[in-house]
């Protein structure tokens, strides 16, 4: 009788070890499907897929190609940007960034920006960023920028933006 319980004690242990590796298995794949399914409804299609943005064309003059800010942490505060570019000849542009909310100047900021040779679009181009501007968040503001180069030329862009809340 010893003899048939030593000799069962092996099976019961593989039938174990068996049922135990199914069970792990039978997990593993439950929690990776459930995993797929919550991250594809979290993300829709939309927001998946690229989105090209517009390249700037050849420079001719001095001009603004876009604006942007980027906010203070923790503070109503932004940091203003004009990017654009310029004629060859020219090596310096200051940037006069006016902000404004309902036709009332609220604040103001000044940036210089060398100019970086861009032969593709045959000239040159600028990056200004001025300092922290305090900026009341959640109502539509005006920032108008004034460009001037070193050459004396002058140019003029205007974008609206609602600044979030910190």
């Amino acid at each position: 009788m010893e003899n048939e319980e030593i000799e069962s004690q092996p099976m019961m242990t593989y039938v174990v070890s068996a049922m135990l590796v199914l069970v792990v298995l039978g997990g593993a794949w439950y929690f990776r499907s459930k995993s797929a399914l919550t991250q594809n409804a979290m993300v829709p299609a939309a927001q998946m897929e690229p989105i090209a943005t517009p390249t700037p064309g050849p420079i001719t003059t001095l001009a603004c190609d876009s604006q942007y800010f980027n906010q203070k942490i923790a503070f109503n505060e932004y940091y203003l940007t004009a990017e654009g570019g310029d004629v060859n000849d020219a090596k310096k542009v200051t940037c006069e960034f006016n902000v404004k909310v309902k036709d009332k100047v609220v604040g103001k900021a000044t940036a210089e920006s060398a100019l970086s040779d861009a032969p593709q679009r045959g000239g040159s181009t600028f990056r200004c960023t001025s300092k922290a501007v305090e900026i009341e968040p959640n109502v539509i503001t005006t920032i108008d920028v004034k460009l001037t180069d070193d050459l004396k030329a002058t140019a003029t862009c205007s974008a609206d933006f609602t600044f979030p809340s910190p």
